[in-house]
């Protein structure tokens, strides 16, 4: 208060220094409260008039005066968040040409959670001289820390620390306490590479057929039996092909078998005779084999006198394998995760920066192993930057190369301890941690 308490001698002159200015003659009814040198408040007002006391009307004394002063004040009473000067006056007063005090005790702290925020912001609108006293703390909010990195992916970028204070108007700030930009978060770890897949030779066995198709042909397995005499009589005729000739005695049966490799959409090939009761043959790469029999031919003949019975041909299923090689691919194993970067200090983060994670290990196994992830890193102390974290490692080569590592985050910023310092006449006699803007 720029008026004396009471006991103390108070001139007139005094009174037109600290309402009026100058050193005209001014006359008393000049003084009241509500008048154009001394505002009264308005009802939206929550601060203080520091000449609450001056009459609106009526009779004035020297003695009304005392302890009075030109202007609101507000005076923090408690801890609190995301200020704004100008709910503190209401919106009324604060663009009101007319001085606006704003006192922070030593054992209050503004501060915010959210880096988009202020801890105090001076909003635009205000009019008049602004003065903020700071015998507390404003503290800006902590960068977040960077995302932890997926298996190969880059980790996540460190978040900037938050503003402690920000002015878009004109002010004074004496600081007689603290004020702490927010530390920017730590660079989250890259993701480790996936190791390299491994190649495989395998051999399996393939086939064609089973296969049969009517009429009988000499595209298909067939046995031919003997049942009659003579054994002079030729082999019988099918499809233009001769069949081994029997060789068994009346009613023993007899005979061989001849098989053709079926077309399949190529040119047979025929694979020669063999004789019952076998039932594979191998040329080359491919065996035959022969399956169930699917239909039966009685072969005749007329030798003298009357036609007789000589054999019987049995048509069979065939169908045939061979040697296949395949190549088969074991898959690289993954990469281990990188860590999450510390969140940096700051109002929401009071102990301390956050130490960053660590990196999780890559599998192993038969093929590639995973390169592990990179560490995050630990987030910055008030107006600091975070640190960088680590990069993944790669994967290990097998028959193909493994992957690289994912790139660790970008670190992130260091808060400012006021924004808008062009507006802001500063005078610290405390502690400011962080750059200006």
């Amino acid at each position: 208060m720029a008026i004396p308490s009471s006991g103390q001698s108070l001139s007139f002159s005094s009174l037109r220094t600290e309402f009026v200015g100058g050193s005209s003659a001014l006359p008393i009814g000049a003084l009241y409260r509500g008048g154009s040198n001394i505002a009264a408040k308005h009802p939206s007002n929550p601060a203080v008039n520091d000449a609450a006391d001056v009459p609106t009307s009526g009779a004035l004394a020297i003695s009304d005066y005392y302890g009075s002063g030109k202007g609101f004040t507000f005076t923090y009473s408690s801890d609190a968040t995301d200020q704004n000067v100008s709910a503190l006056f209401g919106t009324n007063d604060y663009e009101l040409d007319y001085p606006k005090n704003i006192v922070i005790p030593s054992d209050v702290t503004l501060g915010t959670n959210n880096t988009s925020e202020y801890a105090l912001e001076v909003d635009s609108g205000g009019d008049g001289t602004i003065t903020i006293t700071n015998n507390g703390n404003i503290i800006g909010a902590g960068g977040a820390g960077g995302a932890a990195g997926s298996a190969g992916a880059a980790g996540g970028n460190g978040g900037a620390g938050g503003d402690a204070m920000k002015a878009a108007v004109a002010c004074t700030f004496i600081n007689n306490g603290s004020i702490l930009a927010g530390g920017g978060g730590g660079a989250g770890g890259g993701g480790g590479g996936a190791g390299g897949a491994l190649q495989q030779q395998s051999q399996s066995t393939a086939q064609n057929g089973p296969d049969f198709g009517t009429p009988v042909s000499a595209d298909k397995w067939v046995s031919y039996t003997k049942t009659q005499t003579p054994s002079s009589f030729p082999g019988p005729q099918l499809g233009g092909n001769t069949f081994p000739t029997g060789t068994g005695s009346a009613g023993s049966g007899g005979g061989g078998a001849r098989a053709q490799y079926p077309t399949y959409g190529v040119p047979g090939a025929t694979i020669g005779a063999m004789s019952n009761p076998q039932t594979s043959k191998t040329v080359g790469q491919f065996t035959y084999h022969r399956g169930s029999q699917r239909s039966q031919t009685n072969i005749t003949v007329s030798p003298m006198e009357s036609q007789q019975t000589i054999g019987t041909f049995k048509s069979h299923e065939i169908r045939r394998t061979f040697p296949q090689q395949s190549q088969t691919q074991v898959a690289g194993h993954a990469g281990g995760a990188g860590g999450a970067g510390g969140l940096g200090r700051g109002h929401n983060n009071l102990p301390g920066a956050d130490a960053g994670a660590s990196g999780s290990s890559g599998t192993t196994g038969q093929a590639g192993n995973g390169g592990n992830g990179g560490n995050g890193a630990a987030g910055g102390d008030y107006g600091t930057a975070g640190t960088a974290g680590q990069a993944g490692q790669a994967g290990t080569n097998s028959t193909a190369d493994g992957s690289a590592g994912g790139a660790a985050g970008s670190v992130g910023a260091a808060g400012n301890y006021i924004e808008g310092i062009s507006n802001v006449t500063f005078t610290n006699n405390g502690t400011a941690t962080g750059g200006t803007e």
